[in-house]
């Protein structure tokens, strides 16, 4: 039995894509089929609801991910991914089109791969997908991108994994827009908050501002969480595209001010390829270390507790040890 199949219509200029089945929640839209381009995904391809539009197709067949055509029989064995069903999406460069409400109250949706180069998207695509927490986009710097579109769409707070030309790890804070009556004017005033509407801006047309994005540390820091702060000063740094040297200053100013609650983060993320970054790049003391290994034993992490004893381990040997930015 096939584990995913596509139900596919051929046309002039590629394949769309009108349906989809499987079993596992992690869904690869393949780049070519029979040898021509996905091109398109169909109205309410992974809704729960249905598309009335009454638009007939021609020539369909129901394609398997092993490579192969197979028969409706074959296809209707397969549960089809919809809703709730969806985890995990990844799209191929030769795709130009998402229809109208493509993942319609995918609320399980975590996780979105695309090229910025999709750029027709269709009404109410992202319409209750709520929970979205991470965005890959490879980025084409010379040309139209859609990551401003789909940011403005998706309010929650977001990761982006930006790979343009080199990567950097972005992060987007929430916002969300509230109307409120002022009744001696007769007028609804919407009011805005979080910081997340001006990270969504840095934006020249459709090109990604760095510096501008960067800009806006001193917003972040007074509007959210000590973790979300760190996550976004971590990623800066750790990933330093297009990070000009004075918001780099400030990134690393902050992480050394902040050293033990860092590391204390990172403990409890279980990243140690971040715990290794922050030892060799910003200087501590023996208090600091302390603390961190303290954490790292409530949380039980072997790994940054290894890492953190022998740093500690050799600051008795040496004497006090020092990194210097």
């Amino acid at each position: 039995m096939a584990e995913r199949a596509y139900l596919c219509e051929k046309g002039k200029q590629g394949i769309e894509i009108l349906e989809c089945c499987g079993f596992d929640s992690l869904v690869v839209i393949p780049e070519e089929i029979e040898g021509l381009a996905v091109i398109a995904l169909a109205p309410y391809l992974f809704s729960v609801h249905e598309n009335h539009n009454d638009r007939q197709h021609l020539d369909t067949f129901w394609w398997s991910f092993a490579g192969k055509r197979i028969s409706q029989q074959e296809a209707e064995e397969l549960p089809k991914v919809k809703g709730n069903s969806l985890k995990e999406l990844s799209f191929p460069s030769s795709l130009k089109q998402i229809g109208a409400y493509g993942f319609y109250n995918c609320e399980e949706l975590k996780r979105l791969e695309l090229y910025s180069t999709t750029l027709d998207w269709g009404a109410g695509v992202f319409a209750g997908c709520v929970g979205i927490e991470e965005l890959v986009i490879h980025v084409d710097e010379s040309q139209k991108s859609c990551l401003k579109e789909i940011l403005a769409e998706l309010r929650q707070t977001l990761r982006v994994i930006y790979k343009g030309k080199e990567q950097a790890n972005l992060v987007f804070p929430e916002f969300f827009e509230e109307a409120v009556e002022n009744t001696p004017a007769r007028i609804l005033v919407t009011n805005t908050h979080g910081c997340g509407q001006k990270y969504r801006n840095a934006f020249v047309q459709t090109q990604f501002q760095f510096k501008e994005y960067d800009s806006l540390f001193p917003h972040i820091q007074v509007q959210e969480s000590e973790e979300l702060v760190m996550e976004l000063v971590l990623g800066r740094v750790m990933y330093p595209y297009q990070l000009a040297e004075e918001h780099k200053r400030h990134y690393m100013q902050y992480l050394k001010e902040h050293w033990t609650e860092a590391a204390c983060y990172i403990v409890k993320k279980e990243d140690i390829q971040s715990l290794r970054w922050l030892t060799e790049n910003l200087s501590y003391d023996n208090s600091d270390l302390k603390m961190a290994i303290e954490a790292a034993n409530r949380k039980g992490n072997v790994s940054a507790v290894s890492l953190l004893m022998n740093l500690s381990g050799s600051q008795e040997k040496a004497g006090r040890r020092r990194f210097v930015l």
